[in-house]
């Protein structure tokens, strides 16, 4: 591939949730995707026909012509995954938020990371335009190869290096994996006494869209940043049968005391 050019096709390595959302964003930006492998050939099949490419059944069987091929594999499968890539020029990624993009150099002349930075679920489309994409290239043709690709289906293009996109990733977890956990713990308890979660819709709603304008630490609300101990602890009586619950709380509480009283 001449690196002067623009990325015209690609392929995937993967059928998972990232595959599967970043292949129909790059589909839908008239990008050819040629081929997708995965070890679980169903999956392969069904991305297949939804991108409206080829698929293979053994990794050694993807063409050798793309200008791009996509590491969307879970972190642990990435090293196994470049060992059997067929000989190939064009430019390898991963979409890892944790891997460094040197886990590529040896086997490749040109490589990174094309790392989004979402939640992803198959069969439920994001807005890919608002998705940042996190880019970063063995050399300066290589990263502005991806930069360009990258803004076709993105409005929040950045290069960050590997150790930034490490400490992006945890913070991500953070606010995502985390959270979305408490939003779990929530739904369980409420079910438990018969109360509909789409209550708490809205609340979820502003407090998300509230940080987009307010820093955390000045959005803060609750029992626990007024500092209002009676509160907290009637909330933590109310979950004794819950000792797993109960402790989170009373971690967070405590840490939001802290943070707000000294």
């Amino acid at each position: 591939m001449n690196l002067l050019n623009q990325i015209s096709t690609v392929s995937i390595i993967g059928s998972g949730n990232v595959a599967s959302v970043l292949g129909k964003a790059i589909t839908d930006a008239d990008i050819k995707i040629l081929d997708v492998f995965s070890p679980n050939i169903s999956n392969s099949k069904l991305l297949a026909e939804k991108l409206d490419c080829n698929y293979v059944d053994s990794i050694e069987k993807l063409n050798t012509v793309s200008d791009l091929y996509i590491l969307a594999t879970p972190d642990n499968e990435i090293v196994n995954s470049i060992t059997n890539l067929p000989t190939i020029t064009g430019i390898v990624v991963h979409t890892s938020g944790t891997e460094p993009c040197e886990i590529l150099a040896g086997k490749f002349e040109n490589y990174g990371v094309f790392y989004p930075l979402q939640t992803f679920t198959k069969n439920r489309q994001v807005d890919f335009k608002d998705v940042p994409i996190c880019i970063e290239g063995s050399n300066d043709k290589t990263s502005d190869l991806l930069v360009k690709m990258a803004r076709k289906i993105s409005n929040n293009v950045v290069l960050l290096n590997s150790e930034k996109r490490e400490y992006l990733h945890l913070t991500a977890v953070t606010v995502n994996n985390f959270t979305n956990l408490l939003y779990s713990i929530a739904h369980d308890v409420l079910e438990e006494k018969g109360i509909d979660f789409a209550l708490l819709h809205p609340l979820i709603k502003e407090t998300a869209l509230k940080i987009q304008d307010v820093n955390p630490h000045l959005a803060q609300t609750g029992p626990a940043r007024r500092n209002d101990i009676t509160t907290v602890n009637k909330h933590l009586q109310l979950l004794e049968k819950h000792p797993e619950f109960r402790e989170i709380y009373d971690l967070l509480s405590k840490q939001i005391i802290i943070k707000h009283h000294g």
